[in-house]
């Protein structure tokens, strides 16, 4: 009879999420909670002393009992004050025709002064200060070669052109330029922030390491993820990773281009390539006939979107030479930043995408069922034309958004794993299922001294709901304990230097029917649960939750 393995501890034992803060004003209740009770409280008061005891008690009590029956409960994270708001919110903009775009014609959409005179920012210049521009060229092929984004005399980058992608709501404010080696260079006039999207991959699949091999590229993520948020300008972080779905000819492409790329060897005198019919002719063969009778193949498209914002670069922006050319050259240093801090961690940049990639991954995120199509594109014309990048038509009500006959549905994880967090247990979203979704996670870099004044506070009031407690005569509860537990194991991580970071995760799940979607919705909380996480539907915000889980766009604001 063999022995027991060995357990071998881990630096990750005991490894956990912190609950989903509800420390609140008082005893957990938030804000609009508070002040509605509030509310409740000077009306029932003046009923007792002006109508008197007992009838004025009973009334005040029956109308303190409904406050409270709507002010304290809470249903899917948010208070029924907040979702009432929310609910009204959403039929004024449905009233505004503010749920539904339809892209205008040509033209029709561009913003006219008194004069006829079309004012588009495309320079970062002072506030208060305008600009007249060129209007924006559309665009059919490819843009411009690679290296056609010139640079001056003083070796300052000459933007040219900017495009726009047709976007619906204030996204359609993005602006989309060429870097020189042509990266795409998204810019943002109202919030004043740049994004940078690369197209990366990992070197070994993770779920295939050993345990040892996993916790030294766990070690070497956390020290990448620590570095990319301490780059200075860094808003935000989106990691990214779609299934989508590419047509069967696009991955015989890419089997010829590598069977062609392999060596030969010479056998019986014969000059004879190591690939393919080479190695095998009756497994190249029926590789060959499955895909030609293949409409698509299932893809996971990973990407790493970096926001950068212009007022904290302002000062290297100005040293770069200022304005736009300022900004794109400072988002050129932290690409290469990027680029050598990935591979510690297992994963590289493959490509920084250009503006007809970044548009086609846009495009597709509205219609799914242009993917194949779009794959197939090849050499110049590969991608997406950036005027082309938004939907003919999108809608979105309370619990989806539909564009293109796509329908969308985001959730984000309210809840992480409160046991011992696995490996890798992102992976169960990942891989939730042969259906087109997108799982996005987001990280916000924080200033460690906000961050500690934010622990403090929350430390405060979770001392202050302990006092109310113990005057309530309220018994101790294991969840109430584990919220200063949390609180106080965050404050000793930024004692000791951990990066203080915000994080959130989104999963936006696409299907072309209704019954489709709700099956897919229903494979993504099994798998949620297998994670031993709780995903929450993004209610009254699923246009803003697939933009921001559906787009390489970094738009969600933590």
């Amino acid at each position: 009879m063999s022995a027991p393995m060995a357990y071998e501890a881990s630096e990750w034992d005991g490894t956990r999420f912190g609950r989903e803060e509800s420390t609140g004003v008082v005893m957990g209740l938030g804000w609009d909670q508070v002040i509605f009770l509030g509310v409740g409280v000077l009306i029932c008061v003046p009923i007792v002393v002006a109508v008197g005891f007992p009838t004025g008690l009973l009334i005040a009590l029956v109308i303190g009992g409904g406050f409270a029956l709507v002010g304290i409960p809470r249903v899917m994270g948010k208070s029924l004050i907040r979702w009432a708001f929310t609910i009204m919110k959403f039929g004024w903009r449905k009233k505004q025709g503010q749920t539904e775009y339809v892209q205008p014609v040509d033209g029709l959409e561009a913003g006219l002064d008194a004069t006829g005179t079309i004012y588009r920012q495309n320079e970062l210049v002072a506030p208060g200060d305008s600009q007249v521009l060129p209007d924006y060229e559309s665009v059919d092929g490819p843009i411009r070669p690679e290296d056609d984004t010139p640079r001056n005399k003083k070796g300052r980058i000459k933007p040219g052109k900017g495009h726009r992608f047709k976007l619906p709501g204030e996204i359609n404010e993005l602006r989309v330029f060429q870097q020189p080696g042509g990266a795409a260079f998204v810019y943002d006039p109202r919030r004043k922030e740049a994004v940078v999207v690369a197209a990366i991959m990992t070197d070994k699949a993770f779920a295939l390491e050993a345990f040892e091999d996993k916790e030294d590229r766990l070690r070497a993520w956390a020290g990448v993820l620590s570095g990319l948020s301490r780059i200075p300008g860094v808003a935000r972080l989106q990691f990214s990773d779609q299934t989508t779905i590419i047509s069967g000819a696009k991955v015989m492409a890419w089997y010829e281009r590598k069977r062609l790329e392999a060596p030969t060897r010479d056998i019986d005198g014969d000059q004879v390539q190591m690939s393919g019919p080479g190695i095998d002719p009756i497994l190249d063969g029926s590789f060959v006939e499955m895909m030609n009778h293949q409409d698509g193949q299932s893809l996971h498209e990973p990407w790493l979107t970096i926001v950068l914002s212009q007022d904290v670069l302002a000062r290297r922006i100005q040293a770069n030479g200022g304005k736009l050319r300022g900004f794109m050259d400072t988002a050129l240093g932290v690409m290469r930043v990027v680029e050598s801090a990935l591979p510690d961690s297992g994963t590289r940049v493959v490509k920084w995408h250009t503006p007809r990639s970044l548009a086609a991954l846009i495009r597709s995120g509205f219609d799914p069922l242009s993917t194949m199509e779009i794959s197939d594109r090849e050499g110049d014309f590969a991608g997406v034309a950036p005027d082309s990048a938004g939907p003919m038509h999108a809608e979105w009500t309370l619990d989806r958004f539909e564009s293109d006959g796509a329908l969308h549905r985001s959730f984000v994880i309210s809840e992480w794993p409160q046991a011992q967090a696995q490996l890798g247990f992102l992976d169960r979203f990942i891989f939730a299922g042969e259906f087109r979704h997108t799982v996005s996670l987001y990280v916000k870099p924080r200033d460690t001294r906000k961050a500690l004044k934010d622990n403090e506070r929350r430390k405060a009031d979770w001392q202050t709901n302990e006092t109310v407690r113990s005057r309530l005569g309220k018994q101790p509860s294991l969840r109430h304990t584990r919220q200063i537990e949390d609180i106080e194991r965050e404050e000793a991580e930024l004692v000791e230097s951990h990066a203080p970071v915000k994080i959130a995760c989104l999963i936006t799940v696409s299907a072309t029917t209704e019954q489709e979607l709700e099956a897919n919705c229903g494979d993504l909380r099994t798998r949620a649960a297998e994670a031993g996480c709780e995903i929450r539907l993004l209610g009254g915000e699923q246009d803003s939750g697939f933009i921001a889980g559906a787009l390489p766009l970094g738009r969600l604001a933590l």
